[in-house]
């Protein structure tokens, strides 16, 4: 909800009324004192109406004019990135506090002109504070509509959302990652019990994320074992079983799975890693025709494979006092890989030199990635890379440098100076 479109503005109209109630209240103690010289308003009754009026429509066309650009901008992205990006777009805090600080302004004027007499012989009442703080949020709104355009503009380019969901997929790499672990625990198979009883899901959509603590607490307040059968990003059909619990189950389950209509980047690794891969994908279609685009989404997905090299992906398993409590499936590095490379290399293999990019980037993340189980899966990767373009690639030039490129990734998994300090990543030559 916090990430929606509509709560912050929401929130912003509901603030911006309760200030104009208290600014009427406080302008009227101020009307038996006399208000500072300062705050008068010399326009008299009917010029702070006329002013307010004006401020209200004025906005509230730009209110408008702001939701039609942001619908607008929406549907660029949708159309060129993938309409899995729009998550982006409506997540922005700038676009929803944008939206609020306009609606927000209307909506106090308004209240504000609710107190104004429309006739001024019946009372001289004029809400001083009331009025100088309206021009004081329309100068506001002048300035946040400059930075709405600007921003919009910087939004909707391509190199401006793949660093977005990038950082997207470094943060969900942060938290579902163990730091100071150079290599992944070891993958959990699903224990064989005698006695369990099976959870089963109590509606159908995406699971978003699991509370682990929650589950934690409740597996130990009850003396029992759970055993998860799906994980974050699994599509879940209703009455499916989803987990094992020994020796009995326990109220409570289904309320730690977060189940929604859509895949979200909060603890699935894979779904924001392929957030990124169709923006490649899209760019290497025949409609577009863009591998500039798609070697820049190599870049970054490079960038977040190093960031690993401190850290590692956990096993699923969490223990209290000594004995397992919860077992969850969890992705492998194997699998983020794939999901990561495959498809930009199904796509890409007719470009030569998207494919050279893909093997100077497995290059560099193998020269980051000491542990030898993760370089064996940079090296099944490289291996397709490197086969696969040479029977896609008639120019011989090309086929040098991609010879050039994929023996340059042997040398890197070969070179023994990895074995003197192996915390840090080997120097790489990017240019030639």
């Amino acid at each position: 909800m916090l990430h929606s479109l509509w709560f912050l503005p929401s929130l912003m109209v509901v603030l911006a009324v309760l200030l104009a109630v208290l600014t009427i209240r406080i302008d009227g103690m101020l009307r038996h004192s006399g208000p500072p010289r300062l705050l008068l308003f010399p326009g008299g009754v009917e010029g702070a109406r006329s002013l307010l009026g004006g401020i209200a429509s004025s906005l509230f066309g730009v209110a408008g004019t702001v939701f039609t650009i942001t619908i607008t901008a929406l549907s660029i992205a949708s159309a060129q990135m993938g309409p899995r990006l729009m998550e982006s777009f409506t997540r922005d805090w700038r676009n929803s506090v944008s939206l609020g600080t306009f609606l927000g302004t209307v909506a106090y004027t308004f209240t504000i002109l609710r107190s104004v007499p429309s006739d001024s012989s019946q009372t001289d009442f004029i809400p001083h504070l009331g009025v100088y703080l309206a021009l004081l949020f329309t100068f506001i709104s002048v300035i946040v509509l400059i930075y709405f355009i600007h921003h919009v503009a910087t939004s909707i380019n391509v190199g401006y959302v793949i660093s977005s969901v990038h950082d997207d997929l470094c943060r969900t790499l942060l938290t579902q990652t163990v730091q100071g672990q150079r290599h992944d625990q070891p993958h959990l198979l699903p224990p064989e019990w005698k006695e369990q009883d099976i959870v089963y899901a109590p509606r159908s959509g995406y699971l978003q994320s699991v509370d682990t603590d929650a589950l934690v607490h409740l597996a130990v307040s009850h003396g029992v074992t759970v055993c998860l059968l799906v994980r974050a990003g699994d599509f879940i059909m209703k009455d499916v079983p989803v987990a094992w619990v020994t020796p009995q189950a326990c109220k409570g389950i289904p309320r730690t799975l977060t189940i929604g209509k859509t895949r979200t980047t909060n603890q699935d690794i894979e779904y924001a890693a392929r957030k990124l891969v169709e923006v490649a994908s899209r760019a290497l279609s025949p409609a577009m025709n863009d591998p500039y685009t798609a070697m820049t989404v190599l870049d970054h997905l490079g960038d977040a494979l190093v960031s690993l090299q401190n850290r590692g992906l956990i096993n699923g398993q969490f223990e209290r006092e000594g004995q397992v409590r919860l077992i969850m499936p969890q992705p492998e590095f194997s699998g983020l890989v794939e999901t990561m490379f495959n498809m930009i290399r199904q796509y890409g293999r007719t470009h030569p030199s998207v494919m050279i990019r893909m093997l100077e980037v497995l290059t560099r993340s193998a020269a980051a990635l000491v542990d030898p189980d993760r370089r064996s899966v940079l090296q099944t990767h490289a291996d397709l890379v490197y086969k696969e373009a040479l029977e896609h690639t008639e120019a011989q030039h090309d086929r040098d440098a991609l010879e050039r490129r994929y023996q340059r990734f042997v040398s890197v998994c070969n070179d023994a100076r990895r074995l003197l300090d192996p915390g840090r990543p080997l120097p790489v030559q990017i240019h030639e």
